[in-house]
């Protein structure tokens, strides 16, 4: 059931938003006119450009001339959805999903049905971040998405896509905002800009926050700190470099999914759990310390003008994350599911001190020049990405013989106690290079026809070790992943697109206290062929309608060993077959009216599993991927009261499997969400106080369900939540 607020919660959540000056509901229009501005924001939820359109994020592309499909998520959207995590930012982008998102921890996501890669699917301006965090968004202009086979600007990654979070830029602002929500969070934050000489020429933009976590899992607190710098300094008229840096430390009592119900010994006659609350926590245990995960992310961008035509760029990257992984693991019973009755094994899990580290340095040329009456703008370049991660021995501790200790799902057995096992010293167990030459050749043919030709040279290296090590295996490949598109303008209004593109992932490397196989899979070749069409019916919309076709090599867990001297482990993790992925999506954005603002879309998907060795596989939606899912989010002003608005928002899923053969489900959804937003003054400042209320019918739904770390898992949507800020503008 849904968490009610107590009563002086909700009170602080009303006088934030009526706190009110001395003003009136019935001020003039023309009175408010100065409120409604609001600096940067009030852009709409409309976006007419994209960093991540180009090779590499080098320079920002127009969506309407780019061969992919690309959203943007603006920053007036993050505000009134009161945006703290990823997967809250990409709830308005139907073709993203879930994907072992649990709170408490690090979140992935998933793009047109395929997991993200956290070592090269995220990036700020352009460049790679460790995914392995909790990106924090108050220095965030802006969420872009890239869908597809995404070589050219990532290298080796998804074939989902990437996501790219653009940075705010230095101006002249000075905002504070505080906030409440779900069960008494604590919430404040501050935006500070200026310009350091009169010239201009030298800015900073430095953001601030503060939160004590007390979400809608009763136990499952937490808090965060958050602060970062950006500078633009102008070092002549044709040379700019932009510094960004950013640190967080976060720490929250993480919350466990669920598995099937099955019987004790085969798990057989597996069903879905039934009764459970939204807010159900198994790592419910007084020992049970928090996830502890501090990040620094770190960024350098300088781009030289040496002629009208002729541009070098230098970009350099280093993002950190640091994890203490602590958690009461529930793991199945001898047939891999929970027991019939909802009984599970408990593990005190402990990994200390875990690193995890990208660094990267790219450069190169952006030249535009005519061949004949050929417009050329070709970019060419090197990208040499260094990922490695440090691990120590971790404690995974349960008695493996008898399956002890154990709890239940519906009853709390308090007398579990922890694990006494010792951790083991931190060392290397990854080395991942990435060393890349890329080209892009942009030919304007005619006022209607431009031609995309380009591809991406890489050298593939990876050297694992498990966290005794010893040496895992090396792996060192070349690959050459080409890339070709093309738009056809029809008028002035409407743009096709066409495009294939090859890429390269890297294999999974097992867990080594899950899975028998600790030697790393190869990596993944993948293609991808897409046809778009986008129509800008006036300066304030975009629709888009996109047809696709990727393929990858498939990788899934085996079986679940109950007893031996592999007993709490999966067999292994194998690739076996390929997963097709065919979709259709449809999005739509526009300010309809001075008042209305929309942002909707949708996404139709199969998933199809084929060549696998199980034969009843082939032909299964792959597992946790529905068939169709909706979203949409609208804003409307109050003709009646002027500096009010109204936003409701709706999202549907249909259902998802939860096994590799499809023959067991967790049913579809709709879920529908509500918001206020009321701008006014408050002496010379302006103040803008928003409410938010998710899942506003307080609906119980599935949200989550993956194959991680071998389990089927599943996690329990958002119940009804409240949520309201007070932003200042001085």
């Amino acid at each position: 059931m849904a968490y009610t607020p107590k009563l002086n919660h909700i009170a602080g959540a009303c006088a934030l938003l009526f706190c009110i000056n001395s003003q009136t509901f019935a001020q003039s229009e023309t009175q408010l006119s100065p409120v409604v501005v609001t600096g940067e924001k009030g852009t709409g939820y409309v976006a007419k450009g994209a960093m991540i359109g180009g090779p590499g994020g080098t320079e920002e592309v127009e969506l309407k001339d780019a061969p992919a499909s690309i959203s943007v998520i603006s920053r007036d959207l993050l505000d009134d959805r009161q945006v703290k995590l990823i997967s809250e930012a990409v709830r308005t982008d139907a073709s993203v999903g879930d994907y072992y998102a649990t709170l408490g921890y690090y979140e992935n996501l998933s793009i047109r049905g395929f997991s993200l890669d956290p070592a090269t699917s995220y990036r700020m301006n352009g460049m790679s971040l460790t995914g392995e965090q909790n990106f924090a968004f108050e220095n965030k202009e802006r969420v872009e998405i890239l869908k597809g086979v995404s070589a050219m600007q990532a290298g080796a990654s998804s074939p989902g896509g990437i996501i790219n979070f653009v940075t705010k830029r230095p101006k002249d602002v000075m905002s504070a905002t505080v906030g409440t929500g779900e069960r008494g969070t604590e919430y404040m934050a501050a935006d500070f800009g200026t310009f350091l000489n009169k010239e201009k020429s030298l800015g900073i933009r430095i953001n601030a926050a503060h939160e004590n976590m007390k979400p809608f899992v009763k136990n499952a607190k937490g808090k965060r700190e958050f602060v970062s710098l950006a500078v633009d300094a102008k070092l002549s008229n044709k040379t700019l470099a932009q510094f960004d840096v950013e640190y967080q430390d976060r720490s929250q009592i993480g919350v466990s999914g669920l598995m099937l119900l099955g019987n004790a010994t085969d798990g057989s006659n597996a069903r879905v759990p039934t009764g459970i609350p939204a807010d159900i926590q198994l790592n419910r245990y007084s020992w049970v310390l928090p996830t502890e995960i501090k990040s620094l992310n770190t960024g350098l961008k300088i781009d030289h003008e040496l002629n009208d035509n002729n541009r070098i760029f230098f970009h350099l990257s280093r993002s950190e994350v640091k994890i203490n992984d602590r958690q009461a693991y529930p793991l199945p019973l001898a047939g891999g599911t929970f027991g019939p009755t909802g009984d599970f094994v408990v593990s005190d899990f402990r990994s200390e001190n875990e690193l995890r580290r990208n660094d990267q340095v790219q450069m190169g040329l952006s030249s535009k020049f005519n061949s004949g009456s050929i417009e050329h703008n070709l970019k060419y370049g090197v990208s040499l990405l260094q990922r490695s991660i440090y691990q120590g021995q971790a404690r995974f501790d349960y008695d493996y013989a008898n399956l002890l200790p154990r709890d239940n799902i519906y009853s709390l057995n308090a007398s579990i106690s922890p694990g006494s096992s010792e951790l083991g010293p931190q060392k290397k167990t990854l080395d991942h290079q990435q060393n890349s030459f890329f080209i892009q050749d942009n030919m304007k043919l005619n006022e209607k026809i431009n031609l995309y030709l380009s591809t991406r040279f890489i050298e593939l290296s990876d050297k694992s070790f498990s966290t005794s090590g010893a040496s895992l295996g090396e792996f060192k490949k070349n690959y050459l992943l080409p890339s070709i598109g093309a738009t056809y303008k029809l008028n002035s209004k409407t743009t096709n697109y066409i495009s294939y593109s090859e890429g390269v992932e890297s294999g999974t490397k097992p867990i080594e206290t899950s899975f028998v196989n600790a030697n790393p899979l190869k990596p993944r070749k993948t293609d991808q062929i897409e046809i778009g069409t986008r129509f800008s019916p006036t300066n304030d919309s975009l629709i888009s309608a996109t047809l696709f076709r990727a393929s990858r090599p498939n990788e899934y867990a085996g079986q679940y060993i109950s007893s031996g001297s592999n007993a709490g482990k999966y067999a292994e993790i194998k690739q076996d077959g390929d997963v097709v992925h065919t979709g259709f999506e449809l999005s739509y954005a526009q300010k309809l009216t001075k008042r209305l603002s929309l942002t909707s879309s949708a996404m139709y998907l199969e998933a199809k599993q084929e060549g696998a060795s199980t034969s009843s596989m082939n032909g299964s939606q792959a597992v946790g991927i529905p068939n169709w899912r909706a979203v949409m989010f609208a804003d409307y002003q109050l003709p009646q009261v002027e500096n009010m608005s109204v936003q409701g928002g709706w999202t549907y899923v249909s259902s998802k499997p939860v096994t590799l053969d499809d023959s067991l489900s967790v049913p579809g959804y709709h879920k529908f969400d509500a918001g206020l937003r009321y701008v006014d003054k408050v002496g010379k400042s302006k103040a803008t106080y928003r409410v938010f209320v998710e899942n506003i019918f307080d609906k119980f739904y599935w949200r989550d369900v993956s194959q991680t770390y071998g389990s089927n898992t599943l996690y329990p949507g958002i119940p009804r939540i409240f949520r309201a800020t007070a932003t200042f503008d001085f």
